[in-house]
């Protein structure tokens, strides 16, 4: 399932993965997601803008997971509350404690093909 997070005058693209007793959640940019059947040359991958798990124990769930702060801030935690509210329906009005680690890069590796 896809959908749109909207929040602060930002969207982003959501993608949900599913199992027996947790969803994770995915918030990226689809115009940056490689759409080609073959890669070749200089390839470009552009990292998720982050993930979050919502795992289900017993009636209630737990939320973790990390986003970027490139693209999150604290103040859209509310709303990211409510929309996967909105998408789970199961989680609405249960016990849901919840951490979110807002982090920025500061580093990475890649390997793109050309060098």
């Amino acid at each position: 399932m896809q959908q749109i997070f909207y929040s602060h005058g930002y969207s982003y693209n959501v993608q949900y993965f599913h199992s027996d007793n947790a969803d994770m959640i995915r918030f990226y940019t689809a115009s940056n997601e490689l759409h080609s059947d073959l890669l070749s040359d200089l390839v470009i991958v552009e990292p998720s803008y982050g993930y979050l798990l919502l795992q289900y124990i017993g009636n209630d769930a737990v939320l973790s997971g990390s986003l970027n702060k490139k693209y999150f801030c604290e103040e859209m935690t509310e709303d990211i509350i409510q929309f996967l509210e909105d998408c789970f329906p199961k989680i609405k009005n249960v016990y849901m404690p919840y951490h979110i680690d807002f982090f920025s890069i500061d580093k990475y590796n890649e390997y793109n093909g050309e060098y």
